[in-house]
């Protein structure tokens, strides 16, 4: 029997929350003189002429994009220059007062992965919430709003303290550049505001998930990471990460640090080889969890386990990571040893950390009126799409119309991914459109000078060409807005008396576009039958 270690957590008051200008500058100052003196004589005249507005923090946000050119430049380097994504975050985060011994005071939890490493974060900071613990997440992408990536206490920062955060740091980075391009990445500058708000905002432990691979992401800057998580590995952006899945588990290996407690689900023999011998040279700890819940014993059993789901096998995986990850934090926190041997019960705090978890646009089904449910899903990797197959097929109503909106991003395989969704549902009819919400006003913080309009346009026009020449189906669509798809469902059937299950997939951007589109952003924060 596996089981998990019992604990008591001491519920601890809740601190009040305290904004980036209070007596907490005293923990993160910046020690040059010089660069003290520079922030006098610059930081008032930057700040006279800013517009230090929650929208304009965004547009200065998105202007730190890369466009697609310079991404390309990237892709070509394919992370060949090693740690100059952390050298750089470094460099940034000590200008702005946060030095490496700030950073060991962080109590982190890492987590990078292929699939499920979103999820699995939300659920490890929701069992640690639950436990009494004051959290921090830093996650990406976002679905509407850039300030999800930062949460607090499993919310997103309020418009007015992610302003206030974002312009003392931007205003110093700016203060302090020695060139006119001397500026952190759209990534690198999230990762620096994260860090810095969680600690000025004393969190009792961080959930940091990977932005892309994990060797050379911004986020493994972090020197201390006494617990790590590796999610299920599959190929990923294989452009820059590498062809093979050796290559890509040594990238997502690359977080774990000496003596850290490594949790991995079970993997594919080759990346759990790498592994391994990661965990080997750093004697790191290395735990591989069971894939099934009921390999513990629970004090309460989850809602979870009493499901009948098609995806049950994947849903408890990622759960089983969670349980096994923020239980290790928490008793080291109690003993401050590492735990080798794992006794006792799941506890009801955790089970309901489990229970309350909500992760939005992930296999996430919403009754959007009489006529139209929509089934939404951030997949875009072959095996994700898969999943996201099944459980649209499993919750769908074969009676009623299906319909499936896609669009992709990056160096997505749209063939493979459309294969696959082809192959085992029978859509009425498949549309495609650029994750765009409406033909007209567009939200500043859905800005992606990364993939821009006209990139994604020419990629859904391909998708769309595919669809109707190779596979064969008689009714595909191409768009330029949700909007516009939506006018069309409903001319085309639900006007008709059609009742329609509308599938969303293929890329988290458009995911988030179906919600601004559709005015489903209440639907963010309170789950929905799956």
């Amino acid at each position: 029997m596996f089981r998990i270690a019992d604990f008591t957590v001491r519920r601890r008051k809740m601190m009040d929350i305290i904004t980036c200008e209070t007596a907490s500058i005293s923990l993160l100052h910046i020690s040059s003189v010089k660069s003290h003196i520079l922030s006098t004589m610059k930081g008032s005249n930057v700040s006279s002429i800013l517009d230090e507005s929650y929208e304009n923090a965004i547009s200065s946000l998105n202007s730190l994009q890369s466009n697609s050119s310079v991404l390309q430049d990237s892709i070509l380097r394919k992370h060949s220059e090693d740690n100059k994504h952390i050298n750089d975050t470094l460099k940034y985060l000590l200008r702005v007062g946060v030095s490496m011994d700030h950073l060991n005071k962080l109590a982190v939890i890492h987590v990078s992965g292929t699939k499920g490493k979103g999820s699995t974060c939300a659920m490890i900071e929701s069992i640690l919430r639950s436990n009494g613990y004051r959290t921090g997440f830093f996650s990406s992408p976002h679905l509407v709003s850039v300030k999800e990536r930062v949460r607090l206490n499993g919310m997103p920062l309020s418009r007015d303290k992610f302003r206030l955060y974002f312009w003392r740091i931007y205003k110093q980075l700016l203060a302090y550049r020695e060139h006119s391009r001397d500026m952190p990445s759209y990534f690198c500058f999230l990762t620096i505001l994260a860090l810095d708000v969680f600690l000025r905002e004393s969190v009792d432990v961080c959930v940091i998930e990977v932005g892309i691979g994990g060797r050379y992401d911004c986020t493994n800057v972090l020197p201390k990471t006494g617990t790590v998580g590796i999610t299920s590995l599959g190929l990923e952006h294989t452009k820059l990460l590498g062809n093979t899945l050796e290559e890509i588990a040594w990238q997502k290996a690359g977080i774990i640090k000496r003596g850290s407690d490594v949790f991995s689900v079970v993997q594919p023999s080759e990346c759990m080889e790498i592994i391994r011998e990661e965990c080997r040279k750093l004697k790191a700890n290395l735990f591989v969890v069971p894939s099934e819940l009921k390999a513990y014993q629970w004090a309460k059993k989850p809602a979870l386990i009493n499901e009948s789901c098609d995806i049950l096998d994947i849903l408890e995986l990622n759960t089983s990571l969670a349980i096994q990850i923020a239980t290790n934090w928490m008793n080291k926190n109690l003993s401050e040893m590492s735990q080798e041997n794992i006794p006792s019960i799941v506890t009801e705090q955790t089970v309901e950390g489990i229970d309350r978890c909500f992760w939005p646009g992930r296999l996430q089904r919403i009754l959007y009126d009489t006529k139209k449910t929509l089934y939404l899903d951030g997949a875009h990797t072959l095996e994700s799409i898969h999943l996201c197959a099944r459980w649209y097929k499993m919750k769908s109503d074969s009676q009623y119309k299906r319909l499936l909106i896609f669009n992709t991003t990056g160096d997505r395989d749209s063939v493979k991914l459309l294969c696959t969704l082809s192959s085992m549902i029978k859509f009425d009819a498949a549309f495609f459109t650029p994750s765009v919400p409406r033909d007209t006003v567009t939200c500043v913080d859905a800005i992606n000078h990364n993939f821009p309009f006209e990139l994604q346009l020419q990629r859904c026009r391909q998708n769309y060409e595919y669809w109707n020449q190779t596979i064969q189906h008689k009714k595909g669509y191409l768009h330029e807005s949700i909007e516009s798809v939506f006018k069309q469902i409903d001319e085309d059937f639900v006007f008709k008396g059609e009742t329609c299950d509308i599938l969303i997939t293929g890329s988290i951007h458009l995911i988030g576009a179906a919600f601004v589109a559709l005015n489903l952003e209440r639907f963010m924060y309170t789950s929905t039958t799956k």
